[in-house]
């Protein structure tokens, strides 16, 4: 099947606005006679005639006249195209969606969502917080460049990778008696007025089964599971919690909680999965960039915490 070329509209187009093969010939930075055998072979595959001669100058037809309309326009589709390539290419506008647990919209995605936006504010960013199932279910069907989950599940359809191992956290008012200690152990939450996740959840019921087996029964307590009600909870003084790390990963910057390092030690990831079937753009791969240096070493120690007691693992 024959194919018409780009040349033979841009030789059209040239033609068309200034009424002369010579002319023509000048903006396209080309001879005279091959600007003329452009358009010749234009008319041959068009299989209707489109020019004519008078008064020794060429002249469109209606049907050039015609087929320049449909060409300017595809002309100008090509343009925007060619922009959005450059645009694509030097990050000047893009999109990355993205399917996240809640525990990582309490802190780390904030993070990592405000450090990008200020290094590519072109690039729309859209997160949705969804259960693991329904991150796993989405992503595998290519709905977000990638999915954010605690624990990844290798799937045939999926690319899977673990970006950072640490540990569940103690939180408290920074006023709390349990702030001067380094470290706080389970037997030091005993009596405490206790806000946790519900034994129904993953990480209630490794909370329960860490407790109970050190012989603690936690007393007053409040039951959430969402991070960001804990932790709130815990900020308005309703109690002591012990939360996955990441949600409290900008404790740092602010004064309202203190976070230790809990033993004995529950471990939690945080992981990230692809569809198999479609590789991570490069406005979702810069993105991924970026959250892997919010995750950095050394962000992972609370204040004040000696590099001897730093809570998690290496990358």
């Amino acid at each position: 099947m024959r194919r018409i070329k780009l040349r033979h509209l841009d030789t059209l187009a040239a033609f068309m606005k200034t009424g002369s093969v010579t002319e023509a010939a000048q903006v396209l930075h080309t001879t005279q006679p091959n600007a003329s055998k452009s358009l010749k072979q234009l008319e041959d595959f068009a299989g209707v005639r489109l020019f004519e001669r008078r008064a020794g100058r060429l002249r469109p037809t209606p049907e050039a006249e015609l087929l320049f309309t449909h060409a300017a326009r595809l002309m100008d589709e090509l343009t925007v195209f060619e922009n959005l390539s450059l645009d694509l290419t030097t990050m000047a506008q893009g999109y990355v969606n993205i399917g996240i647990l809640s525990a990582f919209s309490t802190a780390l995605i904030p993070m990592a969502m405000e450090r990008f936006n200020s290094q590519y504010p072109g690039i729309q960013v859209q997160v949705d917080l969804l259960d693991s199932d329904k991150i796993h279910s989405y992503v595998s069907r290519g709905n977000y460049d990638f999915g954010l989950v605690h624990h990844p599940e290798h799937e045939s359809d999926l690319m899977t990778q673990t970006l950072k191992t640490a540990s569940m956290v103690c939180i408290m008012p920074n006023a709390h008696e349990l702030s001067k200690h380094r470290i706080i152990l389970a037997s030091d939450l005993a009596g405490q007025p206790f806000v946790t996740y519900p034994r129904s959840v993953p990480f209630g019921a490794a909370i329960f089964r860490s407790l109970s087996n050190e012989g603690v029964r936690p007393s007053n307590y409040l039951i959430s599971n969402q991070s960001q009600l804990i932790r709130r909870l815990v900020e308005r003084g309703r109690g002591v919690a012990l939360v996955d790390h990441f949600s409290v990963w900008d404790a740092g910057e602010f004064d309202h909680i203190a976070v230790r390092q809990f033993e004995p030690r529950i471990p939690v990831s945080i992981g990230m999965i692809i569809p198999k079937r479609r590789p991570l753009s490069l406005a979702a791969q810069t993105f991924v960039n970026v959250l892997k240096d919010v995750l950095t070493p050394e962000a992972l120690s609370p204040p004040g915490t000696p590099k001897s007691a730093e809570v998690g693992d290496g990358l």
